[in-house]
């Protein structure tokens, strides 16, 4: 059986709504710097920039990070960029009041890890799973999430990276020089 594209499968004015709902998404993330010690906690400096790919959006929406030493026990989901507003807890992260048709915005701040579980020492490890968010739940231990911009695509509100970066390296043999 061949699908049909989505505009003959729901009424259009369904398609027209979808077509003008608003679609924040995380273009990319990137580790600024080495993640260091600081007051009991690992701050990971982070970049973080977004889009809107679809319709203007005046809702107020979050843009943060969650993530994890792989090699360690530092966790944690604040992410502050400096001169920016903080969205009100439970959500956190930065607060960002609106984001135009094809707009793009970068935002450069601190990821806050602490030790997992709370009272044990901080191995603040030296390898990192990060997920970079946006109009998003930043606690992913809530069970929660009755907030946010309805949009066109809710699948691409997060990306994940790792640092360092993994780099595949690539070798090429002379088998003549070999022989």
């Amino acid at each position: 059986m061949k699908a049909l594209p989505l505009d003959t499968r729901i009424s259009p004015e369904v398609a027209a709504q979808l077509r003008e709902l608003p679609d924040l998404t995380v273009d990319s993330a990137e580790v600024l710097a080495a993640p260091f010690p600081y007051d009991e906690k690992v701050l990971v400096p982070l970049e973080i920039t977004i889009s809107n790919q679809g319709a203007d959006t005046e809702g107020e929406f979050n843009v943060g990070a969650w993530g994890t030493a792989t090699d360690g026990n530092a966790y944690g989901f604040r992410y502050f960029s400096p001169g920016e507003e903080v969205m009100p807890d439970p959500r956190g992260g930065v607060l960002c009041k609106g984001l135009a048709a094809g707009e793009v915005k970068t935002y450069q701040g601190f990821l806050f890890l602490g030790p997992s579980p709370i009272n044990e020492p901080l191995n603040p490890g030296t390898k990192y799973e990060i997920h970079a968010m946006v109009d998003y739940n930043l606690d992913p231990d809530a069970s929660y999430y009755d907030w946010g911009v309805a949009e066109k695509d809710e699948t691409n509100n997060e990306l994940v990276i790792t640092y360092p970066q993994l780099l595949t390296a690539v070798a090429v043999l002379d088998l003549k020089k070999l022989s």
